[in-house]
């Protein structure tokens, strides 16, 4: 699958990024410089990654959202992981990193 990303404004100063496809090798630092990104817009207070539509979660991909978080939080923003389901979750939780990421589940999420 390829690998998408939409930015969109929840309002209020949250950045909503949703991630779909691989996020590995190929994406990280990709998905890194959208985090950077969005934290950096002058009316954000919050940066959310979505995972919800994420098919595939490699080391390289947790190191992605583990720099992404380093790099909002050093500009003062907000960081959270919402949505990460099935085999996503269970890297993440494996890993020890789901709590750092602040990963939760929100209303709506699909289950695989």
């Amino acid at each position: 699958m390829s690998f998408t990303v939409i930015k969109r404004s929840d309002g209020a100063g949250v950045s909503r990024l949703l991630i779909a496809g691989d996020l590995d090798d190929d994406t990280g630092a990709t998905l890194v410089r959208l985090i950077l990104n969005a934290a950096e817009q002058y009316d954000v207070s919050e940066v959310v990654v979505d995972l919800q539509r994420v098919t595939f979660l490699a080391a390289a991909g947790v190191r992605a959202l583990l720099l992404g978080r380093g790099a909002a939080t050093d500009l003062g923003r907000n960081f959270r992981v919402v949505n990460a389901i099935g085999t996503v979750y269970q890297i993440l939780r494996i890993c020890g990193v789901h709590k750092t990421l602040a990963v939760t589940s929100e209303a709506g999420a699909i289950t695989r």
